[in-house]
């Protein structure tokens, strides 16, 4: 009986093991906190099962460790900075269990079952903050685009009403360039050369400025076309090296000041006759 127990925790711990954090942060509803409550059960039987023991002193603390580590769990369902403090206790105390399970556990196992403990806590911990920040989410990643098509169009309004530009001295005045608006002050630089920007936008001006007003065309399309991955391969790079986030949606708009969009499969140059047909976003 009592084999059978040790083969059923052991069962437990490399199926607890084995379900990777990545999978809890998969579409369509992105949730780290399955990789936080995972920390506990494969941090404690990865230290049983590598037959280390308590310390008499550990035994004694190990309700109130218990009460405190519980009340970090559910901290971390704040998803705030006091939810990511909370996570890095946890984490601590799981890499902490796992060298203790390599230096006090008996035989060749415990090197490996503490160093399968001590790797899946700083993943867990990491998969919670992807999920709560949600890098990969192409919903956030869009809204961003649409935000700075707004930004844009209300830029081209201050910038006619306060009669920025008029190059034929009419009394007119003119849209202007990207690099015009920012110059103006109305835009960051970021909308002209969008280095770390999820979208490029383009502007595009028409009409003779020698003779009337201009009018002007905007698109922004996704720098990279595509779906969220969901998983945490190389999201530990994404830390140190951002790259732009997926989305589907291109936008465009024009002096009507009407913002529209459409899903053209990829990133293309889009014309203001193609755009006057695509569905307004409202």
């Amino acid at each position: 009986m009592k084999r059978k127990m040790g083969i059923a925790a052991w069962l437990g711990w490399f199926v607890l093991a084995g379900a990777l954090p990545a999978y809890a942060n998969n579409p369509p509803a992105p949730d780290g906190m399955l990789s936080v409550i995972l920390i506990f059960p494969v941090a404690i039987l990865g230290f049983r099962l590598a037959g280390a023991q308590l310390t008499s002193k550990e035994m004694k603390w190990r309700p109130v460790r218990i009460i405190y580590l519980a009340l970090c769990t559910l901290a971390t369902f704040a998803g705030t900075v006091v939810g990511g403090l909370a996570m890095l206790i946890l984490v601590a105390y799981a890499v902490l269990r796992g060298g203790q399970a390599m230096s006090r556990g008996q035989g060749k196992k415990r090197f490996a079952l503490g160093a399968a403990v001590i790797l899946f806590a700083p993943l867990a911990g990491l998969n919670y903050v992807l999920s709560t920040s949600n890098w990969s989410s192409v919903a956030l990643t869009e809204a961003g685009g649409a935000g700075g098509m707004r930004a844009i169009v209300t830029a081209e309004i201050a910038f006619k009403a306060n009669a920025k530009l008029d190059v034929n001295k009419n009394g007119i005045p003119e849209f202007g360039t990207l690099a015009q608006l920012q110059q103006a002050g109305l835009l960051t630089e970021s909308y002209v050369t969008t280095p770390s920007s999820s979208y490029r936008y383009v502007l595009e001006l028409a009409g003779d400025p020698a003779r009337d007003e201009k009018e002007y065309f905007l698109y922004a399309t996704p720098k990279k076309y595509g779906s969220s991955s969901g998983g945490i391969s190389l999201s530990l790079l994404n830390l140190w090296w951002p790259r732009p986030s997926p989305a589907r949606r291109t936008f465009a708009a024009d002096e009507t000041g009407v913002l529209r969009f459409a899903d053209l499969g990829g990133s293309q140059p889009v014309t203001r006759s193609e755009a006057q047909k695509w569905e307004p976003v409202y």
